[in-house]
């Protein structure tokens, strides 16, 4: 072999994490090298050598997603037979499995179930469990890599400020707070990447042509990865598009149709209309006061949010308290999160609108515009090492 094709075929394998073995080391078993796409007949045993990186608590995950968004076992291995996913956990690997697991399941009215009908869950005699879906999904096995489904807790995570707690040294901390984040690194802290574990998004009433709607939503997804701290957030890793493309009822109505106007209250000048969010949420109080100002006279993209909006009057940001009502007949937009991660596409649609439920658009049978801005992440914080006597 020439020495330029070996040094090509050298740098291929370093990029996948491999390389060739020490001399005098035993050849490995062989393993197919890439992984079986879904529907699967049985995945290879082991994940491949270039899978995207797990991060805290993700190891206890079921399935894992790969390289090329490929599916790969995870603490089990599974296979797919019409509407039914059997898991089997291979000995040596640890975490519930069983009954134990089962139990650990979140209800089946809860993400990530929702949008997925369960016929029966049968607990096999070696500790599998068998997944009897009515009408699966599309590549289904796929929901068993969601770590809400693994029966081990994920990180707790410390929302709000965490500034005294770092002062105070008390132990390692998981946050999302950026100011927190930021102090940590300038005191010489560790600080390591968790997982980007929330998906942040805006509903609007009405639509808009597809490429104004995608051209405000870059727009505001990248500004709004500046406001956080240095690699918090990033934008998507879905396409909201295909997700209801896929998954939704059918084609949403199409633009110009009739939308929601802001609610009156029947005497003396109306509300303005409102852009919602979580009002201990700053992350999407900043996605709401971009929208709003947006949406300002003049700006190039103001027609476009009239045409999401369904009204071209000046809007104003509305927070939510925790446990609040949610909707109010003002609201002409609504931001929130759901939970990001290795979620199945249908999950991920089906927990969005339930999130939406109560929220009238137009006559009650319109389908609201959603656009996916981006994705945040939880950081851990090591507390400061002891000094030496």
């Amino acid at each position: 072999m020439k020495l330029c094709m070996r040094l090509a075929l050298c740098a291929w394998l370093t990029a996948c994490g491999s390389g060739p073995a020490p001399p005098g080391t035993p050849p490995e078993p062989s393993s197919p090298s890439v992984p079986v796409r879904l529907p699967a007949v049985t995945p290879f045993p082991v994940a491949s050598p270039c899978a995207r990186p797990h991060y805290e608590g993700y190891e206890h995950s079921l399935l894992q997603m790969g390289c090329g968004e490929l599916l790969e076992p995870g603490r089990a291995t599974w296979t797919v037979s019409g509407d039914t996913v059997v898991l089997r956990f291979p000995t040596g690997k640890p975490g519930p499995r069983g009954p134990e697991l089962v139990s650990n399941w979140p209800p089946r009215n809860r993400p990530p179930w929702l949008g997925h009908m369960v016929n029966r869950v049968v607990i096999l005699a070696d500790g599998g469990i068998r997944v009897e879906f009515r009408n699966a999904a599309p590549d289904i096995a796929r929901l068993f890599a969601d770590p809400r489904l693994a029966g081990v807790p994920l990180p707790a995570v410390e929302e709000g400020d965490v500034r005294d707690a770092i002062d105070a040294n008390a132990g390692r901390i998981v946050t999302r707070h950026d100011a927190s984040i930021e102090y940590a690194r300038s005191l010489g802290r560790s600080v390591d990447l968790v997982a980007y574990d929330r998906l942040y998004l805006v509903a609007f009433a009405g639509r808009a042509d597809d490429a104004a709607a995608e051209a405000l939503r870059d727009e505001v997804g990248i500004g709004w990865i500046g406001m956080g701290a240095t690699l918090a957030r990033r934008l998507p890793s879905l396409r909201w598009a295909t997700v209801a493309g896929t998954y939704g009822p059918g084609a949403a109505s199409a633009p110009g149709e009739t939308v929601a106007a802001p609610g009156t209250t029947g005497s003396g000048a109306p509300p303005p209309p409102t852009v919602s969010y979580p009002e201990d949420d700053p992350a999407a109080r900043q996605i709401a006061e971009r929208m709003v100002s947006l949406g300002l006279p003049g700006g190039r993209l103001a027609a476009t949010i009239a045409e999401l909006t369904g009204s071209g009057e000046r809007m104003v940001v509305r927070p939510v308290p925790a446990g609040g009502d949610g909707w109010e007949r003002t609201d002409v937009a609504a931001v929130y999160a759901v939970y990001a991660g290795p979620v199945h596409p249908r999950s991920l649609y089906a927990e969005v609108f339930d999130r939406l439920r109560g929220w009238e658009v137009g006559d009650g049978r319109g389908i609201p515009t959603v656009l996916l801005i981006g994705e945040a992440a939880s950081f851990g914080i090591e507390p400061a090492p002891a000094r030496l006597p």
